[in-house]
């Protein structure tokens, strides 16, 4: 038998790593994570931000929809997200 030197090749997909959406998320308690953007580091102020801004503009349930996907896992925060949906809702 003959062994030889092997190179095993194995590829990174940078988004399992939470590089794909422009950086990464912070937990609490030194997780490792980054905070992206301007957003708030945990998910829960990031939540309240979204139906802040989702209420004060009158968004429709179809109009939240179409705004969640253009913003998540971008890192915005509260301005952002409201310049956004007026942009995209002219409110």
């Amino acid at each position: 038998m003959v062994f030889g030197k092997m190179k095993l090749l194995i590829p990174i997909n940078l988004s399992f790593f939470g590089g794909g959406g422009g950086g990464g998320f912070r937990g609490s308690r030194g997780s490792g994570r980054r905070q992206q953007g301007n957003s708030p580091m945990n998910n829960q102020a990031q939540n309240r931000q979204f139906r802040a801004v989702v209420s004060e503009l009158g968004l429709t349930k179809n109009q939240s929809q179409q705004l969640h996907r253009e913003i998540s896992g971008r890192g915005y925060g509260y301005q952002e997200i409201k310049d956004i949906a007026n942009g995209m809702f002219g409110k």
